[in-house]
């Protein structure tokens, strides 16, 4: 099954990020949409547990190939191997991932 993912990430206030993600599978009909407050968190923690949490959702519909959209660059960029990936949250999700059988073949970055 192949789904796209578009994530953003909003500072609501102070220490505190809004994640509003969307998931779509491959005819584009959307098929979940969370939006998630993190307090007392930063922007890339707000990212990795928002997409954690679509993936716990898209796990029930099988193995994935996942296209992700994202407004967070650090994300992005980890996700591309760009910086040091042996932090806890990218070690998560690819443990998360390699259990599912699903891999995610594209992440960009968009503002």
């Amino acid at each position: 099954m192949k789904v796209t993912i578009h994530q953003t990430i909003n500072e609501s206030g102070p220490a505190t990020f809004d994640a509003t993600v969307c998931v779509f599978d491959e005819t584009g009909s959307e098929i979940k949409r969370t939006i998630t407050r993190y307090k007392r968190a930063n922007e890339i923690y707000a990212a990795y547990k928002s997409l954690l949490k679509a993936l716990n959702y898209i796990r029930r519909q099988g193995p994935a190939e996942i296209e992700l959209f994202t407004n967070q660059k650090s994300l992005a960029d980890e996700l591309n191997g760009s910086l040091n990936p042996n932090t806890t949250l990218n070690r998560i999700l690819r443990e998360t991932l390699t259990k599912q059988g699903a891999r995610i073949i594209k992440a960009e970055y968009r503002k």
